[in-house]
């Protein structure tokens, strides 16, 4: 993957966002967490792996219009997504979480070179995609809501999610955000968080350091982050930020 640098590029003086003055009080910056789907996705990560292995189309509409619909809830998530990606190898889902189509981040992960500190991934699908994805932009550490399981010929079997529910996900979150925190060394304050969905606004609520990811600016959660960004590039900005 091809990387650019917020330093010396003009553009990126254009794009810089206007920071409030709370802002120079923060400690300083000492780590980087993203959510993953549609935050560094451009798409979800679920019917990108179900299209990726060729289930049929009928029943890839059906799993897109419940997802859409929010009525794949508690088990009835995990055993959906069983049933459509029966039968899969190991290999076979590794690459399909490799197709899952990226925003450009290149931005982002340039950012987070130049502070030279750590980016993790904290994501309410497997962790397995998390790792894939982690690998992918160069993040050295990955949360996930569960694993997939996987018979001893390596096909799967099931997949044993800790969490399924929005609310039960934004706790999960949230605990790993602090467990990542301890495991750094770092308060809260010094992390900055990128998320874009519901069960990311927990994450918001744990540091004064977050943004929210809104294209089309239109989210209901645009109130429950300290800043809204259109884009990556626009939100690596504020890792330029220092006390």
């Amino acid at each position: 993957m091809n990387h650019s640098s917020l330093a010396g590029d003009p553009a990126s003086d254009s794009l810089r966002p206007a920071v409030p003055a709370s802002v120079g009080r923060l400690p300083p910056l000492g780590a980087v967490v993203c959510d993953i789907d549609g935050t560094l996705t451009t798409t979800s990560s679920a019917l990108t792996v179900t299209k990726t292995l060729g289930t049929p189309a009928a029943d890839h509409a059906r799993l897109y219009r419940a997802f859409k619909a929010g009525t794949l809830v508690g088990d009835e998530l995990p055993h959906a997504l069983c049933t459509l990606w029966a039968g899969a190898r190991r290999e076979d889902l590794q690459a399909a979480f490799a197709a899952v189509p990226l925003r450009d981040v290149d931005h982002l992960t340039a950012a987070v070179r130049e502070r030279n500190v750590p980016l993790a991934l904290i994501s309410s699908s497997v962790v397995e995609y998390a790792e894939v994805t982690a690998a992918r932009i160069g993040a050295r550490i990955a949360y996930g809501a569960g694993r997939v399981v996987y018979d001893d010929h390596g096909y799967m079997s099931g997949l044993a999610l800790d969490a399924t529910d929005q609310a039960a996900l934004t706790e999960l979150k949230v605990t790993q955000f602090h467990d990542l925190a301890r495991s750094l060394h770092l308060e809260p304050d010094q992390i900055l968080v990128l998320g874009n969905g519901p069960n990311d606004t927990g994450l918001f609520a744990s540091t004064r350091r977050s943004v929210l990811i809104d294209p089309l600016g239109n989210s209901p959660h645009r109130h429950q982050a300290a800043h809204t960004a259109t884009d990556l590039r626009n939100a690596a900005a504020y890792l330029a930020v220092r006390p």
